[in-house]
């Protein structure tokens, strides 16, 4: 499964702690510790720690974690080699491609830090302060003068700037096409660098730019950025690659001597002396080791494994704890991505015959124990998403584009099909099969196909051999209309290769979604995005409606209009079927050894593992009772 991961979003930058100076070519400048969406950030100016901490949370022991694939590089950057995990973002990944709670990150840090309970916002971390205008066409940071790399050179203005530049150079074409709207970085001082901007109509650029990572340049000075980076990194974080073996193993050692251990932003957080990432080629075996003992917590996004398989001794006498963690977060969307650029997927009609084979209903009966809810929109569990037919301001939005967009759009709500979960859904292939026919396919001799006689065919990629069993039945289905499907399972490296490539026909993809949303939308669904190697357009979305909604969504300079913009912009990608549209959850599931100590406060993000800790209290006892 393909897994994007989202930089923090702004609509509409509230400065807070005002204090305005004159300046007489832009205006007042507002000079704060932190920037907000739509309303100023929750915490005071001189707020000591996270409300959803524990402040004088132990620090010590060890967790060892399992993961999934291989690696070979320690810059995940760049579209070369398969990253180690664990460099930035939470030790413990959730369904929906991000990893839990809000982190400034383990190895290397950015100049803002979000709150786990908070809807984008940042708060000033290596950034001591925030300068913005009252026009909003520039944002200047100043870097904490104690802000220092793991071999203690100082953090600079410079390393910001050449960050910048760098990964717009050499790195993912993700960052050349979120930061498309700044003009230029510019160091005024070894600690103050501006970001000024092509215009202020993208309001979400300041956050956006803060949430950079801040590389050190004198230790890639001498090293080619854009190949897979083999030594340990430098980096300003609270930890540092201690061990590894490429493929195997990396451990990750707590920094004593980390600059920022009690900054307000990082208190009660990063407490384990020892991070240890065991990598393994198959789930089932991971899953294994865990109930072993060989790993201390796991985050399960199969049903069916949450339903049986975690019936085994120490979850039955409580050595081994399952927790559920309602979240607020949308939920954005998951499904089976068509690629557009190969013929079998360019005509929408055949996209919607094949979204409409899937039976959602018997796969969350039969396979996911009734766990799931089917999604229905790219914004989903959020008021972004579209429902009923356009009106008003939305529909004025979509009038410019009504000869290009299929006529039901404006006349009726988007539904998927419903079957009653029996396995025998007749009607809905009756219904692809009009499809089809209307897009020139014909059945012969059982088999589909095409105005020249070519078969109806199509492979779909995975990088998991536990999504099989999802994507079978669904092959089984599609089989049924004469169509030529096929699975097959790669291991990680290879489906990194293949997908940043486009070369695949269906994938599953996931396309996380905020509160709102902004510059991530270019990388998913823009025209320039399926051009771009590496980029997250895996369909090859090239429309210039979708287009247009993207910069209305982007500019929009209130809630009400980034309303309006999305529901359209929601619309038009529904009804052109790119996706197959699977389903989500609005828990996560998580299984621990009953070694750690947590907050008890709930979070809007659910679970924050960076957060917890090992208890001196109880580890003694079940790590030896793991070793038994």
């Amino acid at each position: 499964m393909r897994l994007t991961a989202c930089l923090t979003l702004m609509l509409a930058i509230v400065p807070w702690l005002a204090t305005a100076q004159a300046r007489a070519d832009d205006g007042p400048v507002t000079r704060s510790n932190a920037i907000a969406v739509l309303d100023k950030p929750a915490l005071p100016p001189d707020f000591p720690y996270f409300p959803y901490v524990n402040p004088d949370a132990p620090k010590g022991g060890s967790v060892t974690l399992a993961v999934i694939g291989t690696f070979d590089n320690f810059n995940p950057f760049i579209l070369r080699g398969t990253t180690a995990f664990g460099l930035a973002g939470s030790w413990v990944i959730l369904p929906g491609g991000s990893g839990s709670g809000a982190s400034v990150g383990h190895v290397w840090e950015s100049l803002l830090t979000a709150s786990a309970d908070e809807a984008a916002t940042g708060y000033g971390h290596l950034a001591q302060t925030v300068e913005l205008p009252a026009d909003r066409m520039w944002v200047a940071f100043e870097i904490r003068p104690e802000a220092k790399f793991s071999d203690g050179t100082p953090v600079t203005a410079e390393d910001v700037a050449w960050t910048y530049k760098t990964l717009l150079a050499q790195g993912r074409p993700s960052f050349r096409i979120q930061f498309a709207d700044v003009k230029d970085v510019v160091v005024e001082g070894e600690r103050r660098v501006v970001f000024h901007f092509k215009s202020n109509e993208n309001r979400e650029m300041p956050l956006l730019v803060g949430s950079l990572p801040v590389l050190p340049e004198h230790f890639f000075k001498d090293r080619d950025f854009s190949r897979p980076l083999t030594d340990p990194p430098v980096g300003s974080g609270p930890y540092r690659v201690s061990a590894f073996e490429f493929g195997r193993s990396v451990t990750y050692t707590r920094r004593p001597d980390w600059w920022a251990a009690n900054l307000p932003t990082a208190k009660g957080t990063n407490n384990f002396d020892t991070v240890r990432i065991e990598y393994y080629r198959d789930s089932t075996v991971a899953l294994e080791a865990f109930k072993a003992g060989q790993s201390d917590i796991r985050s399960e996004n199969i049903a069916k494994n949450w339903a049986t398989a975690y019936d085994f001794p120490a979850v039955r006498d409580g050595r081994v704890i399952k927790g559920e963690f309602p979240h607020k977060l949308p939920t954005g969307l998951q499904g089976y991505a068509m690629n557009t650029r190969r013929p079998v997927f360019a005509d929408p009609l055949v996209r919607q015959a094949v979204a409409t084979v899937f039976d959602f209903e018997w796969t969350n009966k039969n396979l996911f124990y009734g766990a799931y809810t089917r999604t229905k929109s790219y914004f989903s569990n959020s008021p972004l998403a579209s429902s009923g037919v356009p009106e008003g301001d939305e529909l004025k939005l979509l009038e410019p584009f009504r000869a290009e967009l299929p006529p039901d759009l404006f006349t009726k709500p988007f539904t998927l099909p419903v079957t009653d979960g029996s396995g025998n859904n007749r009607e809905q292939l009756r219904q692809a099969l009009d499809l089809l026919r209307q897009a020139g396919w014909t059945v012969k001799d059982r088999k589909l196909v095409g105005p020249q006689g070519q078969p109806l065919r199509f492979t779909i990629l995975l990088d998991d051999p536990s999504y099989e069993r999802v994507a079978l039945p669904y092959v089984q289905n599609l089989q049924k209309l004469g169509m030529e499907v096929n699975v097959r399972t790669v291991d990680m490296a290879q489906y990194q290769h293949l997908t940043d490539d486009f070369d695949f026909d269906m994938i599953m993809m996931i396309y996380p979604e905020g509160d709102v949303p902004g510059n991530e939308l270019r990388d998913y669904w823009s025209c320039a995005a399926s051009k771009a190697q590496g980029s997250n357009n895996v369909p090859g979305i090239c429309d210039p409606a979708v287009d247009a909604l993207i910069e209305k969504v982007v500019t929009a300079p209130d809630r009400k209009t980034l309303e309006t913009a999305a529901h359209a912009l929601d619309r038009v990608l529904l009804w052109r079927w790119y996706v197959v549209p699977n389903w989500d959850s609005r828990v996560f599931r998580v299984a621990w050894w009953d070694r750690f100590g947590r907050p008890d406060k709930p979070i809007r993000e659910g679970v924050n593992f960076d957060t917890w800790w090992v208890d001196p209290a109880k580890a003694p006892a079940t790590d030896a009772a793991k070793r038994k």
